[in-house]
């Protein structure tokens, strides 16, 4: 069985729900829409779908709306629901996960006046050109989906332990946990125990909160090649300041050396952190490979952990952890798992070179970077020459409007690509103020394609 669609957004995370809400909003009123994921978790993917109520936003209430046009959108959400949030404050992720779900059930309420969307619950597999311009989708129900304009909203996925799988016993298998989020790794850890974090980003400080809440008393390890925690927002956040940067001027070390004096000379740092969001696109496209390649070698964590902040009140319980001994964080790579005594010995190499001893060791190392072959259907497009890799391996390459580009160069024709895919034009496009307005702009991209294409 063959479905027709004017417009298919290929995904099931928060960048695809947001097209398609920013669809329903512009497109005319006799267009279709198919939103085209596992329906079960459409817009919440792994960030949204916790249950967790000590797991917050890092972001505050306040610049957290699905639409860039209507920035109180949340919190006048929150207020409808009798919620006490204000936009400064840093809600349960999962109310948030909720209020996306809330707004594509509004959504996909058909009226007259607005386009309809659909949910197709399968995932696409595969895909093949028309002879038209538009796209054929071969799906996992068996069904395929013929649409005239395509978006490809795909996320990335969880990363692997720095670890070859086959360099690990069955035995050693037996006691990581690969995905920390697929079930309740906890009930194997001994209340009183050791567990060994790989990674010390927001994942691990995540994990870490579960683990108080569920009152365990034994001691938590986080390693990493850098050993750096999420640095924490202030209660109270300072105006950003203009940024003092100038796309494609100056090489990474001036830069650098510019940012080190801005913030010195600020109120706080995180006002010439938050003063970069408005030009770190231009930024990044504004370099070369070579210098995109030097800033994710040596500097692309350190922009992360001030980047990327903890919510306040979770920052103080990290402190708190990390006062009493209950998490102590190693500065070293992971380069060997092994059994010693019944638990397992890891042990991490560079400078601060240790063997940690842990009962379970935990993959924290978060998400990995959106590849042309991260699923089925990007690995179908890229042999069939509809779309390239990023030369860094940031995803796909797209033009400023989001359009695909093809593997000799040429736009591909009504494809279009969004979030993490979008990586290696962006850099930073995984953060819900930062999709939402690619989300936007690409609904008007769409919608003046189905116009043009009458």
């Amino acid at each position: 069985m063959t479905l027709e669609t004017d417009v298919a957004v290929i995904g099931s995370g928060y960048s695809a729900v947001a097209l398609a809400l920013n669809l329903v909003d512009l497109l005319p009123p006799t267009t279709k829409v198919s939103l085209v994921g596992k329906a079960a978790v459409q817009g919440k993917g792994i960030a949204y779908s916790t249950k967790a109520e000590c797991h917050l936003l890092n972001v505050p209430a306040g610049r957290m709306s699905l639409f860039a046009d209507r920035p109180n959108h949340f919190t006048a959400w929150l207020g409808g629901q009798g919620y006490p949030w204000t936009g400064d404050d840093f809600v349960p992720r999962r109310i948030y996960g909720t209020y996306v779900r809330d707004c594509l059930a509004e959504a996909l309420k058909r009226t007259g006046n607005r386009a309809a969307i659909t949910l197709v619950d399968a995932e696409a597999l595969n895909a093949e050109a028309r002879q038209d311009g538009g796209l054929l989708f071969s799906l996992s129900n068996g069904e395929r989906l013929s649409a005239d304009v395509s978006a490809l909203c795909t996320g990335a996925g969880a990363r692997r332990l720095p670890l070859p799988e086959q360099a690990l016993s069955p035995a050693v298998q037996a006691l990581v946990v690969h995905d920390p989020w697929a079930d309740a790794w906890w009930e194997r850890l001994p209340a009183d125990g050791d567990v060994l974090f790989v990674g010390t980003g927001l994942t691990t400080i995540d994990q870490a909160l579960l683990l108080k809440r569920r009152g365990f008393r034994g001691t938590m390890h986080a390693a990493s090649r850098h050993g750096l925690l999420p640095q924490p927002h202030l209660f109270r956040r300072a105006d950003p300041v203009d940024a003092a940067l100038v796309p494609g001027e100056g090489e990474l070390s001036a830069m650098l050396a510019t940012l080190r004096a801005q913030a010195a000379a600020a109120p706080d740092w995180r006002a010439v952190m938050d003063g970069l969001r408005p030009v770190t696109q231009a930024l990044w496209r504004g370099l070369d490979d070579a210098q995109r390649a030097r800033f994710l070698r040596h500097a692309a964590t350190f922009w992360n952990v001030h980047r990327h902040r903890m919510a306040p009140a979770v920052a103080e319980e990290i402190v708190d952890l990390q006062r009493d001994g209950k998490l102590l964080v190693h500065r070293g790579r992971l380069e060997a798992l092994r059994l010693e005594n019944g638990r397992l010995a890891a042990d991490l190499g560079g400078r601060a070179a240790a063997t940690v001893a842990a009962h379970l060791v935990v993959n924290c190392t978060g998400f990995d970077r959106c590849t042309a072959t991260a699923s089925p259907l990007l690995r179908s497009l890229a042999a069939k020459g509809l779309l390239q890799p990023d030369p860094l391996g940031l995803g796909i390459v797209v033009d400023d409007e989001a359009a695909v580009r093809a593997a000799d160069g040429a736009p591909v024709t009504r494809l279009f690509a969004l979030g993490p895919l979008t990586a290696g034009r962006n850099w930073e496009i995984t953060a819900v103020p930062d999709i939402r307005v690619q989300a936007r702009s690409v609904a008007a991209r769409i919608g003046a394609e189905l116009a043009a294409a009458g």
